[in-house]
């Protein structure tokens, strides 16, 4: 009780950025859980769009395998049943992006209530913040991944006809508003009367500027080359050479150079945004983990066994 009276006091306490952190903190933890238990339940919860056969009873069959049935596998067997939706709707996530940048892009040159209350409470609690040209440089970035994104959905890859459970959905779109506040939480948001350019380029700007657009460039040839694929045919081009999933790689890479480039003064890295890239790091190597494994199933061990399946040297 007592335990649970201290957590209560200290909640007001938490700052927005702080806030950030713990939705981002909850969700890897959420993801890696899963990691703990029954892999014919794990197969039920994380697999999806081509990794996911076409009904709900072909996924109970082939994920029970060797475990069977029993009462944790049919619930959550039942569970996943509920609320299967168009795995298309990944695009919602670059929508929200998209939008969320630009909502509150309107709302600092409004002079809008919403961002001058996260601002004040922000700066109350003293922590070291990121310059006004910092905060413009890492916005744009993350404006420009989301209008990528929703380019290639819109443009570049092909409509499919599998689904993912909407807990998939939920945790991505709250994943994407949070990350729109995320590159400007930590900043200050007054814009000076002499701009303080040379911010642009200290080390920590110019590289995390430099691996976002390596990321950047690289995973929007990665996409195109999967486009260009027969349906679920085994890609081999570029980076698929060496990695299972390097546009995998290339959303981690964008994702650390955002968290670098918005390094406050005196600090490497931007915490904020560093739990953003650990949720990114979890949530899609699960992934592919479970791509590599697919892989090696359909085309033969053999065809995957030299690629790491998304960090070069590590995993």
């Amino acid at each position: 009780m007592a335990s649970l009276t201290l957590i209560t006091e200290a909640l007001p306490a938490l700052t927005p950025a702080q806030w950030c952190q713990i939705f981002f903190g909850i969700s890897s933890a959420a993801v890696l859980a899963i990691q703990a238990i029954p892999k014919a339940a794990q197969h039920l919860l994380l697999d999806y769009g081509a990794r996911s056969p076409a009904s709900t009873d072909d996924r109970a069959k082939e994920a029970a395998g060797a475990e069977g049935s029993n009462g944790f596998n049919d619930f959550v067997k039942v569970a996943t049943s509920v609320g299967q939706i168009p795995h298309s709707w990944f695009m919602h996530f670059y929508v929200a992006s998209v939008a969320g940048s630009a909502f509150w892009a309107w709302q600092y040159l409004q002079g809008g209530s919403a961002i001058a209350s996260v601002a004040a409470q922000q700066a109350a609690s003293g922590a070291p913040s990121m310059t006004f040209e910092q905060t413009v440089l890492v916005w744009a970035l993350m404006a420009l991944q989301g209008g990528k994104r929703l380019y290639e959905c819109l443009f570049v890859m092909k409509p499919g006809s599998s689904k993912m459970w909407f807990v998939h959905w939920l945790l991505g779109m709250g994943f994407y508003l949070c990350m729109t506040v995320s590159v400007w939480v930590d900043a200050s948001l007054r814009g000076t009367t002499k701009p303080n350019f040379g911010s642009l380029l200290s080390p920590t700007a110019i590289v995390g500027t430099a691996t976002y657009l390596y990321g950047w460039t690289n995973q929007h040839l990665c996409h195109k080359h999967l486009a260009s694929l027969k349906k679920y045919s085994l890609p081999d081009q570029g980076l698929f050479r060496h990695l299972v999933c390097p546009h995998y790689t290339c959303e981690c890479l964008i994702y650390l150079g955002l968290a670098i480039a918005a390094a406050p003064e005196g600090r490497l890295i931007n915490r904020t945004l560093l739990c953003a890239f650990w949720f990114i790091v979890a949530n899609l190597g699960t992934t592919a983990d479970g791509t590599k494994k697919w892989y090696a199933q359909k085309f033969g061990a053999e065809k995957v066994a030299d690629k790491w399946r998304m960090i070069p040297f590590i995993f």
